[in-house]
């Protein structure tokens, strides 16, 4: 089984609420390594990630305020199969989310 790196997601603008950042593609697995989400915006935007939703119980990343022009560079290890969602919930549009992984089909 072959490892390439890769960019699934990103860059790409995320919408006020909650969309959905990546759904992995049949026979694929993902482990992600990085997840950044950039404040391109003149005021501060709280976001927050999670796999299959947005509760509480489903978040990876919980809610955090993102000042103006700042970013979030999370570095991560998560592994994702075939048909899981991220997914990501902000208080405003404005930011660029970008998602880094080892892709493992």
């Amino acid at each position: 089984m072959p490892n390439t790196l890769a960019r699934p997601a990103g860059p790409a603008n995320a919408a006020s609420g909650t969309s959905t950042v990546l759904t992995v593609t049949s026979s694929h697995t993902y482990t992600i390594r990085n997840i950044r989400y950039v404040n391109n915006t003149a005021a501060a935007i709280t976001v927050k990630f999670g796999i299959g939703g947005v509760t509480d119980a489903l978040l990876i990343i919980p809610a955090i305020s993102i000042p103006a022009g700042g970013m979030l560079n999370h570095d991560c290890f998560i592994v994702m199969t075939t048909g899981e969602t991220l997914q990501i919930n902000t208080t405003a549009t404005g930011g660029t989310v970008t998602v880094s992984a080892l892709d493992q089909s």
